[in-house]
């Protein structure tokens, strides 16, 4: 792996473990095996180090959320492929669900972290508007369609502390992690024949 490379899972480890504020870059070149003047050369400083790791994570998030809802498949299938691609995006990248829920509630880097989330969700609120004329406007509109599921997809890892004990149950397994996909695509299915009708 590149220094560079090096540089940047450090940093993840350590923005998602203990906060941007917290993490140093001394602990971070010492944690990469590098040292401060690369990461200085590589990303001038903290603040641009920490954006390049938030923009490779936005960046992967979009191309994935972009390529299947824009996919040819029927809308439903779509909505259904995102719902998965977006459990399995967040089960894959742990990090990054620490690193974004300390920023949007009020990190330094908060406006970068929102205008990536704005981008999504617009996508996915333009598809759906697109397939489904009835979410255009009242208690079913796209905008309230999408948080709601994206609470509803989150808060298996942002509250998963809570919800272990609550569940008393491994959040982080496989097969519960299955049974949430399950659980989000009948919610789904549900809601899809409401908007259809």
């Amino acid at each position: 792996m590149s220094a560079r490379g090096k540089i940047l899972q450090a940093a993840d480890t350590l923005f998602g473990k203990i906060g941007f504020d917290a993490t140093t870059t001394r602990e971070i070149a010492k944690i990469s095996n590098t040292n401060k003047s690369l990461i200085h050369y590589h990303f001038k400083n903290k603040e641009g180090l920490f954006q390049s790791v938030l923009d490779h994570y936005f960046e992967n998030l979009s191309d994935t959320l972009q390529n299947v809802l824009l996919g040819r498949e029927d809308i439903e299938d779509r909505l259904e492929h995102v719902i998965n691609v977006y459990l399995d995006f967040l089960e894959q990248n742990k990090n990054y669900i620490r690193i974004v829920q300390r920023e949007i509630t009020g990190g330094k880097n908060m406006d970068r972290v929102i205008q990536h989330m704005i981008q999504n969700f617009q996508m996915v609120i333009k598809v759906i508007r697109k397939a489904y004329p009835k979410t255009r406007s009242g208690e079913l509109v796209a905008e309230r369609l999408v948080i709601s599921f994206y609470g509803m997809i989150i808060t298996h890892f942002t509250c998963s502390g809570v919800l272990e004990h609550l569940l008393k149950t491994d959040l982080k397994s496989k097969e519960t992690i299955q049974a949430r996909k399950n659980h989000l695509l009948a919610m789904a299915d549900i809601i899809i024949k409401a908007i259809k009708e």
